[in-house]
């Protein structure tokens, strides 16, 4: 019987992915794509009665016996009359079926329908939103205001600032003039004894502007450091390039990312828009980290620990060698795993063999990530760091 707590539309989480990854089989793995009623050529009610018919067929070809395929099939069904499945979703969706498991997943994306059915759970899917940190910030500027959002399971909250700190620039000028004074002093008069001061500008309109601009931004960063400064979440700019590139010449936050989410967010640019757009931000940046330490863990190691025969890798894996797997995200290998019998997980023919090395370098510890085509050294589909 699936408890009821499972049938929950859930974010990520890395520390699950072992309960995750644990069941035997027969594991079904379902992946929707985000989806807007009427904006295809089928409903998802329809996509969701055509996988259906598909993973019964996979059922019978792998043999399932009839009353366990009613069982698996049984949650998926009521899918097809899910008001909020049938709503849309800006997101994607990863479903999870297998006897006493039912779980769904929200995916950031880009993801694609798929459908398997086999001894493993397809998580290579899953990788990259597996890096993401439990939250991350969004800066949204503009020259008037800015705002600050607190990002997690795929929503947006707005935060405020410190006591004292402006989210205006009306605010900021009416606390104390610029930082740069672009008045200067002459005298006035025919002789020192007749001197007056009087004001002339030095700038144009514009640079005044700038000037002020400046001078906001610079107070706001000192309010941005305070709220977050033992937080390690990542922080991230949304505004036109003008305003980025001038925050960013005030900016002392260590966890200011490199890449800005580029537009007006008063504009065009929507708030959950925004908000998917610097979810890809942060886990592209999450997955230059990860490359950073696939290239330095290489020199570090002795070459008896670096792998990247996919042979080795799953000996290795299933041997809890493992501790850190990387995967090329356009790799394909199938084939049958020779160690069929295994912890009770029965072989249900041929599978993705780079998706049983994550799922065997997980179960036992290991940490599996994908990274983008053609980025694993000397072109491998897999490479891994062993732990002796």
């Amino acid at each position: 019987m699936v408890e009821t707590k499972t049938t929950i539309l859930e974010t990520l989480q890395l520390e699950g992915i072992q309960e995750l990854v644990r069941p035997p089989g027969p594991c079904i793995t379902l992946l929707l794509e985000p989806h807007r009623p009427g904006g295809q050529s089928k409903s998802m009610a329809e996509i969701i009665k055509t996988q259906l018919k598909e993973t019964a067929r996979k059922l019978v070809d792998r043999k399932v016996p009839a009353s366990v395929q009613a069982e698996l099939l049984e949650p998926i069904e009521h899918l097809a009359d899910d008001p909020q499945l049938l709503r849309g979703s800006h997101w994607g969706r990863a479903i999870f079926r297998s006897p006493g498991l039912f779980r769904q997943f929200e995916l950031i994306g880009p993801v694609r329908g798929a459908l398997t059915v086999g001894g493993y759970f397809d998580i290579r899917p899953i990788l990259s939103d597996l890096l993401l940190p439990p939250e991350f910030f969004v800066l949204k500027l503009s020259k008037t205001h800015v705002s600050l959002l607190r990002c997690t399971a795929l929503r947006g909250e707005r935060v405020a600032l410190p006591k004292g700190v402006p989210e205006t620039l009306e605010e900021a000028t009416a606390f104390k003039p610029p930082d740069h004074d672009l008045e200067n002093r002459s005298s006035a008069g025919s002789s020192a004894s007749s001197m007056h001061a009087i004001r002339f500008g030095t700038g144009s309109g514009r640079e005044t502007q700038r000037t002020y601009l400046a001078d906001f931004y610079k107070a706001v960063d000192r309010g941005v450091r305070e709220l977050l400064n033992a937080n390690e979440a990542p922080l991230v700019l949304a505004g036109v390039d003008e305003d980025n590139a001038l925050y960013r010449t005030s900016n002392r936050h260590p966890k200011l990312l490199a890449q800005s989410v580029t537009g007006s967010p008063d504009g065009a640019l929507s708030e959950l828009e925004l908000i998917y757009q610097a979810y890809a931000i942060v886990r592209a940046d999450c997955t230059e980290r990860v490359l950073r330490g696939l290239v330095e863990s290489r020199e570090r190691v002795a070459p008896v620990r670096y792998a990247n025969g996919l042979n080795a890798i799953l000996r290795a894996a299933v041997e809890g060698r493992v501790a850190s797997l990387y995967l090329d995200e356009s790799a394909q290998m199938h084939g049958v795993f020779e160690g069929a019998k295994r912890g009770g997980r029965w072989n249900y023919g041929e599978e993705d063999l780079l998706n049983v090395a994550a799922v065997e370098t997980i179960l036992r510890g290991g940490a599996a990530f994908s990274l983008p085509a053609g980025r694993i050294p000397d072109g491998e589909p897999a490479a891994a760091i062993l732990r002796y």
